[in-house]
């Protein structure tokens, strides 16, 4: 039992890590941040899982925590906050507890597994069962760690995601930073019609309705321009659900700002940008800002921002903004021949 708590005990605070790559993304080289926030997570989760028996990590697990802690220290100590400094010592209290503690009562527990193999263990497809799904989600957990700094900047130049875009709000210090941007062959002017008619109640979201559907999201997304749904001014809401979703209260993202031609900024999402290139070509920017302060709250809901809200918005977004680009070049070529 103290064996199977402490490799708990260790894959927890590996999932603690998450926060950790985004807060500090915005204080160092992303590469550098990255590697060393990678080395750490994954490395205190290979850890834990090897604690607990999983095969290709359970002979390896004391030289994999000792990586864990040295990268976990070294990105604290680099990129120096309070939080940081206190997950520092429970890195060291930590190791220090398990090598100190419990390293011969794991190493015995190991011994004996690799010695009787799987069947030789109480239900043995539970063992099996478990130490799959920990390989498979550490298998997932660097992916996503090496395709992250990818996603959070896809479609964009350097010098889009530095440049001042509407919406951008200079009180904050933004170091929470997500921009996707795409090239459309068509001018803004018909670029702007798809992007004002946004919503679960009006065009949808031209992204994968199939998806959402899946979730209980009834959405649908237009093939043309209503010009009934041609009017947005801030205070507006965009609504992303049908009323009484989930049962619960309608959501949806406030209005803050309307630019008309060439910005939407929504309060919770960021600002959809149309940059002009020539006459027949814009970019469509979506900037998405935010505090990113370390916290508790986001210390405990870091694993579920970064292995699942940001992969899923990054999925759903791309494919907004391409479907935003089918429907305007499609239009904008027929009036053209027409």
């Amino acid at each position: 039992m103290k064996r199977v708590l402490l490799g708990i005990l260790i894959i927890l605070h590996g999932l603690a890590h998450a926060a950790s790559g985004v807060w500090l993304a915005a204080d160092g080289p992303m590469w550098l941040v990255t590697l060393m926030w990678g080395i750490a997570m994954l490395g205190y989760l290979a850890a834990g899982f090897g604690i607990l028996r999983a095969p290709f990590l359970r002979r390896s697990w004391k030289q994999t925590m000792v990586v864990a802690t040295v990268a976990s220290v070294v990105l604290f100590l680099t990129y120096l906050h309070p939080l940081g400094l206190l997950g520092s010592v429970f890195d060291l209290v930590l190791l220090l507890v398990v090598f100190e503690g419990a390293q011969a009562l794991i190493d015995e527990d190991i011994a004996v597994v690799e010695a009787v193999g799987a069947s030789g263990l109480p239900h043995p497809w539970l063992h099996r069962a478990g130490w799959t799904v920990a390989l498979a989600f550490l298998v997932y957990a660097a992916a996503v760690v090496v395709v992250r700094p990818i996603y959070l900047g896809w479609g964009t130049t350097r010098d889009e995601r530095i440049m001042p875009l509407p919406g951008d709000d200079p009180s904050i210090n933004a170091r929470y930073r997500v921009d996707h941007a795409i090239t459309i062959h068509a001018p803004a002017d018909s670029v702007w019609p798809w992007l004002v008619q946004l919503g679960q109640d009006r065009g949808g979201f031209y992204s994968y309705s199939w998806l959402e559907r899946m979730i209980g999201d009834e959405v649908t997304n237009a093939d043309r321009v209503h010009p009934e749904w041609q009017q947005r001014e801030a205070g507006d809401t965009i609504y992303a659900t049908q009323p009484g979703y989930l049962g619960g209260t309608r959501f949806g993202w406030r209005v803050t700002s309307v630019v008309p031609k060439r910005a939407l900024v929504l309060e919770n999402w960021g600002a959809f940008v149309l940059q002009p290139i020539d006459s027949s070509s814009t970019r469509l920017i979506i900037r998405t800002r935010g505090e990113g302060k370390p916290s508790v709250v986001g210390l405990v809901l870091g694993p579920l921002n970064v292995f699942v809200m940001e992969p899923a918005h990054f999925i759903m977004q791309t494919g907004m903004l391409r479907g935003i680009r089918e429907r305007a070049e499609g239009a904008h070529y027929h009036i053209a021949r027409g």
